[in-house]
Parts: C-alpha cells; sequence; structure tokens
C-alpha cells in the first residue's frame, strides 16, 4: 500500500467542540443508519467506525457541517 504524507495547517480556531461524545448518539439507535444522509452520520462513521489512519473524501454537507464549526 503506498504511504501519503500529510501537512496539516490550522486556519482557525474551533468555536465548538465536535468530538466523539458529539458524534456518538448518532451511531445508537434510531441514528444507527449509515445512509440517511446526515452530515453526523457520515462523520461518526468515517471517524469512529472505519479504521485509523486513513485519508477519506466527505461530502459537500459534511464539509459544510464541519464548517460550522469554525
Amino acid at each position: 500500500m503506498p504511504r501519503v504524507s500529510v501537512t496539516v495547517r490550522r486556519t482557525a480556531l474551533a468555536k465548538r467542540r465536535l468530538g466523539r461524545s458529539e458524534l456518538k448518539p448518532f451511531n445508537d439507535w434510531p441514528f444507527n443508519d449509515w445512509n440517511d444522509g446526515r452530515p453526523e452520520t457520515e462523520l461518526n462513521f468515517k471517524l469512529y467506525r472505519q479504521a485509523t489512519n486513513k485519508i477519506a473524501g466527505i461530502s459537500d454537507a459534511a464539509a459544510a457541517f464541519l464548517g460550522s464549526f469554525f
């Protein structure tokens, strides 16, 4: 598998917290439909249900949702 280097630069400070505890409710019933189209569900799946150390694309809706935290 090819190795990739990623450089991250902080461009803004967070206005509010978005961690595992904030996304966990979207893994619990009745929100456990991974195809419900909600950006919170998509991020929960990609950040916490898939293996770590991966680079993954996100939808425009998930990007807009993340943007609301900065």
